[in-house]
């Protein structure tokens, strides 16, 4: 035998349901910004600006990556956004709210690798302070595998002359 179900309960139950969805982005925000900051320390004596530096790189990492992400969700797990339209009418609130958490969740996801990408091109930076920028994209032309391109020998106006003649004939 069931129990009657009460509103108070019923009321109970959809706060419930709002507070996770409405806490889930927040929480999953505040794990990727302690993961940034536990693992890459802050670089003393410049603790603000590393910290302006690598939010920004949350953001960059979260639109460039999180853009990506959503769409390659859309196209093979489109039910994880009907699960998001399914809480969200839990919790009282118009099916779309299930879908900008989802998108939410996603976007904060894939600021994690921000603050380690931050780190490791101002390391890299650090480390190649005295080259100039020939010196950096031949190294950067090496480390992939890319072969250098001689550059084309540039004629002379008497040679560039020479040679138009030559061709038209």
């Amino acid at each position: 035998m069931t129990e009657p179900t009460t509103t108070a309960a019923a009321a109970g139950t959809a706060a419930g349901y709002k507070l996770a969805l409405l806490s889930l982005p927040v929480i999953a925000s505040l794990i990727a910004f302690w993961l940034g900051i536990r693992f890459v320390p802050l670089r003393p004596g410049q603790a603000w600006n590393d910290l302006i530096n690598r939010v920004m790189g949350c953001l960059a990492s979260s639109f460039i990556l999180g853009t990506i992400a959503l769409v390659l969700l859309m196209q093979h797990k489109p039910d994880v956004f009907t699960a998001g339209a399914a809480l969200a009418r839990l919790a009282t609130f118009p099916p779309e709210a299930g879908f900008f958490v989802i998108t939410g969740c996603v976007f904060v996801l894939c600021s994690i690798p921000g603050p380690w990408i931050v780190a490791a091109v101002f390391l890299w930076l650090e480390r190649r302070k005295d080259r100039d920028i020939g010196e950096l994209a031949a190294e950067i032309r090496a480390g992939i595998g890319v072969p250098r391109v001689p550059a084309p020998v540039v004629a002379t106006p008497e040679q560039a002359a020479t040679a138009d003649t030559i061709a038209k004939t």
